[in-house]
């Protein structure tokens, strides 16, 4: 079985325009051959919804950085989904995140605690965050609707912000805490989530999101035996799912050098950027693909 992982920002989306348009004859060729496109990315599960509307996409999603798995009802047959899968229609959901509430919580502490001047998306409405972003309006209303993570503005001394994470997360007992920068974003913003902790059998260098990618794709197994993924990424993040694709594509962005650190041997570098350079990796793969094991 064939399966494509992919981040949006920068890979299948262009920053500029946040379109997919270079990227529609590869996406036909997923389409016709019903290979399963499956996002990944910090973006929110509203978010997420409106994109795969516009795509016609009815895979399941990652979001929040892989706080969370959805999967449409009536996706895998019976069996194939454990009890540790929630039923909330239409999708199951297997959550490893810490709700946003308790994240705004968290926020709020540090601001009141070590005196930072922390602003999340919780403290805007609406129509400040999409003036503050450039965003459209809509499209603030469904950033706005997280439910695992918070995003907010910080623009002080970076080690004084995780020191005072750090505090939090000792008062924790299943969860830790990961905070890190936007680097797509035109303004200090930084990246709150909370994550149930590795089993003991993980590895050490162990990133929160693979534990999501691990639990799709063992589905995709169980139920269609042995997969060749292909992996496209751009960006820091990508690192979680790029690692458990046979092969792994990264595409040149402002910020594909500190990703590339992250690289093996085998992995690739695209030469084009965005959704054209997706388009191209796509159509080169299938055409490598296309006479194996299906």
């Amino acid at each position: 079985m064939r399966l494509v992982l992919t981040s949006l920002d920068g890979s299948l989306l262009d920053l500029e325009f946040n379109s997919y348009g270079a990227a529609r004859q590869a996406l036909a060729a997923l389409e016709r051959r019903s290979i399963p496109l499956v996002l990944y990315s910090l973006r929110t599960r509203a978010q997420l919804e409106h994109v795969r509307r516009q795509l016609r996409l009815e895979h399941p999603f990652i979001c929040e950085d892989g706080s969370a798995v959805y999967v449409p009802e009536h996706y895998f047959p019976a069996g194939i989904l454990d009890e540790q899968w929630q039923h909330r229609p239409p999708y199951y959901v297997y959550a490893l995140g810490l709700p946003y509430s308790r994240l705004r919580s968290i926020l709020q502490q540090v601001r009141q605690e070590s005196h930072l001047d922390l602003i999340g998306f919780g403290d805007w409405t609406a129509s400040e965050l999409a003036a503050a972003t450039g965003i459209p309006l809509e499209e603030a209303e469904r950033a706005q609707r997280r439910e695992y993570s918070e995003i907010f503005s910080y623009s002080g001394d970076p080690e004084t912000l995780r020191e005072a994470f750090a505090q939090q997360e000792a008062n924790l007992t299943q969860h830790l805490l990961r905070v890190r920068q936007l680097h797509f974003s035109s303004l200090p913003q930084w990246y709150l989530t909370g994550w149930m902790q590795p089993t003991m059998a993980a590895e050490p260098n162990w990133l929160p999101g693979e534990q999501a990618v691990q639990r799709l794709l063992d589905c995709y197994q169980r139920h269609l035996g042995p997969i060749k993924a292909l992996g496209i990424g751009c960006s820091p993040p990508d690192v979680a799912f790029l690692r458990w694709s046979e092969q792994k594509v990264v595409l040149p962005s402002p910020i594909a050098d500190s990703l590339w650190s992250e690289a093996l041997p085998q992995w690739q570098l695209a030469q084009l950027p965005g959704p054209e350079g997706w388009n191209e990796v796509v159509l080169m793969w299938l055409e490598e693909t296309d006479h194996g094991d299906e």
